[in-house]
C-alpha cells in the first residue's frame, strides 16, 4: 500500500499559488526585474522580502521529500530516467519557446530593441548568448535545473541511506538545521552574489543543495512528520520572535542589511518556519479531495507557464494610466486567468504538451473526483 502525504501536496501546490502574487509583485518594489512599473507599492516590500525566504525554500525541501517516496518504489536507473524526463524535457523547451518572449519584453520596455518578436529570436535568442548580457537565459526555470542537478549530486548518498537507514531519530536537533544555511549564506553570499547561472552561483547552489538534503532526511526518519506536528506550536513561538526581532533590528538599524546576524538570523527564521508549515500542514492538510486531485497535476505546468504571463500582461498592463495597486490586482487576476486556460485548454488535454510540461502522458489526466496518492 502507497503511503500519503497530502499535506506536503497542498503545502506544493500552495507555495507555487504564492507565486503569482510575488512574481506579480516583483513589478511593483522596484527591486528591478525584467517589467517594472515607475511607480511603486512600498507597503509590498516587507511581505515580499518574507515570501521570498519562504516560498522557495518549502518548495526544495517538499522536493526532497519526494525523492526519498520515489527511491523506496523505483529502482535508481528508473528514477534517473523518469526524473530527466520530468525535469530535462520542460527545461529545454522552456528555455527556447517560455523564456524568450519574457526577455523580449524587457527589452522593448528597456529601449534595448525596437523590431518584432521573430526578429528578435533569429538575430538574438538563437545567438545564445547567456542573459543578462545576451538573451538565451533559463529565468524562472532555474529551479528545474538546480533540481536535476541535485537529483544526480545527491543520489550516491540517498542510495547509502536507503539500506543503511542510520538510527537517526527527530528531536529538538531539527530546530539547528537554520544554523548551516546561515553560515553558507554569511560566507559565500558576498563573494557569489545570487544569480541564478550555476556556475557562479554558490551561495544559492549550496542553499538550496541542503534543503532539498533536508528534505530527504525528514522523510526518511521514521515518525517525523507527527514530531513536527508535536512541536508546531514551539516553532510557531520561536519562528514568531525570530522574525519580529529582525524586523525590529534591521528597521531601527540595530542590525546592519547583509551582516552576519542578519544573513543568520534570516536563514533561522527560514527553517523555523519550514518546521512551521510542515507541522501544521501534517495537523490540518492530510487529506485529499477534487481540488488537489486536479492540482496535483496543474501545480508543475503552471509553475512552468506563470512567469511568461505575467511579465507580458505586466509589459501591457503598466503602460496604462491607473494606480499601482489597480495594475498589481489587474495583472495578477489575468494572469492566473491566462494561465488556467492555456492549462485547461491545451496543455492538460494534449499528449505532446502534457509531456513538455512534466505531466504523465499515459492516458488522460486524473479526472477531477479521483484522490490520487502523492506524485514524485
Amino acid at each position: 500500500m502507497v503511503e500519503r502525504y497530502d499535506f506536503l501536496d497542498w503545502l506544493r501546490v500552495i507555495a507555487i499559488f504564492i507565486l503569482f502574487f510575488f512574481h506579480t509583485g516583483m513589478i511593483f518594489v522596484g527591486w528591478g526585474w525584467h517589467v517594472v512599473n515607475h511607480e511603486t507599492i512600498p507597503a509590498l516590500v516587507w511581505p515580499m522580502d518574507i515570501a521570498h525566504r519562504l516560498r522557495m525554500p518549502l518548495l526544495f525541501v517538499i522536493a526532497g521529500a519526494g525523492m526519498w517516496f520515489a527511491l523506496r518504489r523505483r529502482s535508481p536507473a528508473t528514477f534517473v530516467r523518469e526524473r530527466s524526463i520530468k525535469l530535462l524535457v520542460p527545461l529545454a523547451v522552456g528555455m527556447f519557446l517560455l523564456v524568450p518572449p519574457q526577455i523580449y519584453a524587457e527589452r522593448l520596455q528597456a529601449g534595448q530593441w525596437s523590431g518584432g518578436y521573430l526578429a528578435f529570436y533569429a538575430s538574438r535568442v538563437l545567438q545564445f548568448h547567456p542573459y543578462p548580457a545576451g538573451d538565451f537565459s533559463w529565468h524562472h526555470l532555474w529551479f528545474i535545473a538546480y533540481l536535476y542537478v541535485y537529483v544526480l549530486l545527491l543520489l550516491p548518498a540517498m542510495l547509502w541511506w536507503k539500506p543503511a537507514q542510520p538510527r537517526i531519530k527527530p528531536g529538538s536537533w531539527l530546530f539547528l538545521l537554520g544554523l548551516p544555511l546561515g553560515i553558507n549564506e554569511a560566507c559565500l553570499k558576498s563573494l557569489y552574489p545570487e544569480a541564478h547561472n550555476l556556475v557562479s552561483d554558490w551561495y544559492i547552489f549550496n542553499h538550496y543543495l541542503l534543503l532539498t538534503a533536508y528534505g530527504y532526511v525528514l522523510a526518511a526518519m521514521p515518525g517525523t512528520w507527527q514530531w513536527l506536528c508535536d512541536v508546531r506550536r514551539w516553532s510557531l513561538l520561536a519562528g514568531g520572535a525570530v522574525l519580529g526581532l529582525l524586523i525590529w533590528g534591521l528597521t531601527s538599524g540595530v542590525v546592519a542589511h547583509d551582516s552576519v546576524t542578519d544573513h543568520v538570523g534570516a536563514n533561522v527564521f527560514t527553517w523555523l518556519w519550514t518546521m512551521v508549515f510542515i507541522g501544521y500542514g501534517y495537523r490540518h492538510l492530510s487529506f485529499a479531495n477534487p481540488l488537489l486531485a486536479w492540482a496535483r497535476e496543474a501545480s508543475y505546468p503552471l509553475y512552468i507557464l506563470h512567469q511568461t504571463v505575467i511579465v507580458l500582461v505586466g509589459y501591457v498592463v503598466v503602460q496604462y494610466p491607473w494606480g499601482p495597486w489597480t495594475k498589481y490586482v489587474a495583472v495578477l487576476l489575468v494572469s492566473m486567468a491566462v494561465c488556467l486556460v492555456i492549462y485547461e485548454g491545451c496543455v492538460r488535454r494534449v499528449r505532446g504538451l502534457r509531456l513538455v510540461f512534466g505531466m504523465k502522458v499515459e492516458g488522460r489526466s486524473v479526472p477531477s473526483t479521483v484522490s490520487t496518492p502523492l506524485k514524485n
